[in-house]
């Protein structure tokens, strides 16, 4: 697990996620992901650490992610969950991540527990990303909220959190606190320029102590 989460987590102990899970669930094609190896090899040598990816992308463009780490990312729902380990292990990937949706009252954060406790036996990293009330609920999306999800998401036994920024860095740094494991904050919302997104980034790395984006 050490090992694994040193693949993750580099020497700085930060990580810089590139999300391509995007085509296990989109309805349109859009450019970054129909040119998905040339979109991974240009990225490697620009600093991404890793790349979170669905399990026939990893297969298909495992030479493109070359160096960096291979999240893969699951769909937690039986029967995808038994075999969601081996299935990641097969392929070579570094780390598992599922959704969770704290508040709702669904099953995700028992098919977390569930997903953490076999990765577990295996040393391989589990990654909940964590979203309050569904992504949907965007009254649910507060810090308090946002804080609280964090917490019942590293209590499944996740090495590490993705979830949103709070949107200014002390309310970031407490949900950083109460997590007790590394965050990383979740892309979000389009921003109105590039200026915009690098303050976030920022803000939650440098200010609130965030392990990184994804």
């Amino acid at each position: 697990m050490k090992r694994k989460m040193h693949r993750l987590l580099r020497e700085d102990g930060r990580i810089l996620i590139v999300a391509m899970d995007h085509t296990a669930f989109m309805d349109e094609p859009v450019p970054g992901l129909v040119h998905y190896g040339d979109t991974c090899r240009a990225v490697v040598p620009a600093g991404a650490d890793a790349f979170l990816a669905p399990i026939g992308s990893i297969i298909a463009y495992g030479d493109a992610i070359g160096s960096a780490a291979a999240i893969a990312s699951f769909d937690t729902t039986p029967p995808f969950l038994e075999v969601a380990v081996e299935r990641a292990l097969a392929v070579g990937a570094d780390a598992v991540k599922s959704m969770l949706y704290p508040f709702t009252g669904d099953d995700s954060i028992r098919q977390a527990a569930r997903l953490a406790a076999d990765a577990a036996k295996f040393g391989l990293p589990y990654i909940a990303e964590s979203v309050p009330g569904g992504f949907a609920a965007a009254d649910m999306h507060t810090p308090g909220k946002i804080a609280a999800g964090a917490r019942i998401s590293a209590e499944t036994g996740a090495d590490v959190i993705k979830t949103f920024y709070t949107g200014d860095p002390e309310s970031m740094r407490a949900v950083v606190e109460y997590a007790m494991v590394p965050v990383v904050i979740l892309g979000g919302a389009k921003k109105g320029n590039v200026r915009d997104l690098f303050q976030d980034v920022y803000d939650a790395v440098i200010l609130a102590g965030c392990s990184g984006v994804a």
